[in-house]
């Protein structure tokens, strides 16, 4: 097997293999230096650090006592990773994304090894919170499916110590870096495997669409959201599109793409929303460059013959369309918790650790656009106590993210086995030709 290794200091790496408990690996993680910085902390803190490069755009912002570069095929990963674990003694594994390729299997050889596998993901409960769990996030969460006695948990304010801001344009820096030197390296790193189907060159041309997409959304949806509201205040529903490459729709959904989600909802909305209701269609903010969906929705919309009723944009103020708004349509975006927060009727279509019964819309969406339904909102807040409590913490990957490192550090050495269980629900997509409202 092909591997590149690069010692910081030998005398040290030697030195901390015998005084030290823990041999923490690092894959890859969000883009930008946060790994970097983390594998610093726990260095200094006097822990053994490894980091394995899958691409140059990895190695850019890596760092670590060893660093190896995986130069080998995709189909060698397993036993690679397998051995490597077992010849270093690893007993913690941290990732961004534990359903990327490399991350997948390494979740499955962190289980079949005994080894502590921690992925991380941007929060549950945004902004301000980051997710970190052990085993995986998301559907994969041991939060998942997974709720007891939440009902006795005590409520408590849930707020963020961080006040982020925009980091738009540093992730946008970042990400430019990244793809950049992923392009120049690619001949050293020839069988790579990405998580994102599109070449280097495109990447950043998409990028830099989005940036221009940006700022022609921030002068134009405004006045037609203005309008639109005008018109349909309390009577709309939103429909937030998630990233066409999202792991949680590709992997934790009925849904194939985001054109499925759009015609699935649009078709849905013409037979069974009353002729006064109107649908609020908001693209991602991080897909803004990559595709469009409008031509696909004016489409739709004349061959439903739905005229007015659904409004498509980019850059809609989602604070004041919960406000608006009559309820949530949506797979599994974290959109989906804010509008729980705002108390709005929210309907899951596919798996997310939120849909739980007496919280999100329990019936299909055929009945969603006309049903009355109010939530539990003193079970959510307590579910949100309980979730915040074991699965974030207050930080932010691409801001002021020192205190974010020293607690998921130590968070990693006091961990707690402690999972409860609690009845879950989940909405199976229901044939709309064969439901009678």
């Amino acid at each position: 097997m092909k591997q590149v290794v690069f010692e910081n200091d030998p005398f040290m790496s030697i030195f901390k293999s015998y005084i030290l408990n823990h041999n923490i690996l690092f894959l890859q993680g969000p883009l930008g230096p946060f790994f970097k910085k983390f594998a610093r902390y726990a260095s200094d803190q006097g822990h053994r650090t490894y980091k394995i490069n899958f691409n140059g755009g990895d190695k850019y912002y890596a760092w670590a006592d060893q660093q190896v570069d995986y130069i080998d095929t995709s189909e060698m990963w397993h036993a690679y990773l397998s051995e490597f674990i077992k010849a270093r003694h690893i007993d913690m594994v941290m990732v961004y994304g534990d359903c990327r390729f490399y991350h997948s299997v390494a979740r499955k050889v962190a289980r079949e090894l005994g080894v502590n596998f921690w992925a991380m993901e941007e929060g549950y409960l945004r902004a301000g919170f980051v997710t970190f769990e052990k085993n995986g996030c998301n559907a994969n969460s041991p939060l998942f499916n997974n709720f007891k006695n939440l009902k006795s948990v005590k409520e408590q304010e849930i707020k963020s110590s961080l006040n982020v801001g925009a980091t738009f344009s540093r992730r946008f820096w970042f990400a430019t870096c990244y793809y950049i030197i992923l392009h120049l390296s690619k001949n050293i790193f020839p069988h790579y495997l990405h998580h994102r189907p599109w070449t280097t060159i495109q990447e950043a041309m998409y990028w830099v669409k989005g940036f221009v997409q940006h700022g022609i959304s921030k002068l134009t949806d405004p006045k037609r959201y203005k309008a639109f509201i005008k018109q349909y205040d309390q009577q709309f529903f939103l429909l937030p599109l998630q990233v066409e490459v999202d792991f949680q729709l590709r992997e934790h959904s009925p849904f194939n793409s985001v054109e499925q989600v759009i015609s699935e909802v649009l078709r849905s909305f013409s037979l069974y929303a009353l002729p006064q209701q109107a649908l609020l269609i908001k693209h991602h903010p991080q897909n803004r460059g990559f595709v469009n969906y409008g031509k696909l929705i004016s489409k739709l919309v004349d061959e439903l013959n739905l005229g007015d009723r659904v409004l498509y944009g980019h850059d809609f103020n989602l604070p004041d369309v919960y406000h608006h708004a009559r309820g949530v349509v949506t797979v599994n975006s974290t959109v989906g918790m804010s509008a729980l927060l705002h108390n709005l009727p929210t309907i899951v279509l596919g798996k997310a650790i939120y849909d739980i019964t007496d919280i999100t819309y329990p019936r299909t969406l055929a009945y969603f656009w006309q049903d009355d339904f109010s939530m539990d909102r003193i079970l959510f807040s307590k579910f949100r106590t309980y979730l915040c409590h074991n699965s974030q913490q207050s930080g932010d990957f691409y801001k002021q993210s020192e205190g974010l490192i020293e607690n998921l550090l130590a968070h990693c050495l006091n961990q707690k086995e402690d999972v409860t269980v609690f009845e879950y629900k989940h909405v199976e997509l229901l044939i709309e030709s064969e439901v009678t409202v």
